[in-house]
């Protein structure tokens, strides 16, 4: 598997919480009055750089997570309201499958994207071609966005790690050499697909 690959795979896997960095059995930086817990305590804590975390107490470990994961960011935005906010039509009817799936694309209804697109196409390939250019392009830098914050969070959580070693001790764990190599390839990555969708090179890009 080549490096692009294992690191989009790795930035999946952060994403989900599943990420080594996330659930390895690690000890992290925590006060002194915190270093005796029962097993299933759970509690929150916050590194040297200001990263706060969930930690519980198992077995002879410690699991920690981050506790601002993007993913929590996207449950709470992914709810449709009542009513489409631009025709006030219901969302939950009988197209409620369709209004759904408008509605996290484009926030409105089917019937109002339906009614948009197909304006679009009477004014021609030319305009229907601008307006899918700039829808791709807006998704592509909410995402982006996104991934900038959890970037910056996993910048942060590997500046202090610590491991147990087989007597007991803790050693300092560096992952810069990782981190500096992941956000190299994320940021060729964010510049190709933002200078593809604005048409820097000539062309535009279809989507998948």
């Amino acid at each position: 598997m080549s490096n692009k690959l294992q690191n989009l795979k790795a930035t999946k896997e952060l994403l989900a919480g599943t990420h080594s960095t996330q659930t390895r059995k690690s000890f992290g930086y925590e006060s002194k009055s915190d270093s005796k817990r029962a097993v299933g305590d759970i509690w929150i804590e916050k590194d040297p750089a200001g990263v706060e975390y969930k930690i519980e107490q198992k077995n002879g470990f410690r699991t920690k997570t981050p506790l601002n994961s993007i993913l929590k960011q996207v449950r709470d935005i992914m709810s449709v309201p009542k009513e489409c906010p631009c025709c006030k039509k219901k969302m939950r009817d009988d197209e409620k499958a369709l209004n759904f799936k408008m509605y996290f694309k484009h926030k409105k209804c089917f019937e109002c994207v339906i009614k948009e697109e197909t304006n679009i196409r009477l004014k021609g390939q030319e305009a229907w071609e601008e307006y899918s250019r700039k829808f791709m392009l807006a998704n592509a830098e909410a995402w982006l966005a996104d991934t900038d914050m959890e970037v910056e969070i996993l910048r942060n959580s590997l500046k202090v790690q610590f491991t147990q070693n087989a007597d007991g001790g803790l050693e300092e764990w560096d992952q810069s050499s990782f981190f500096e190599k992941f956000d190299s390839d994320y940021q060729e990555l964010r510049k190709t697909i933002i200078t593809n969708l604005k048409g820097e090179n000539g062309n535009s890009q279809e989507s998948n």
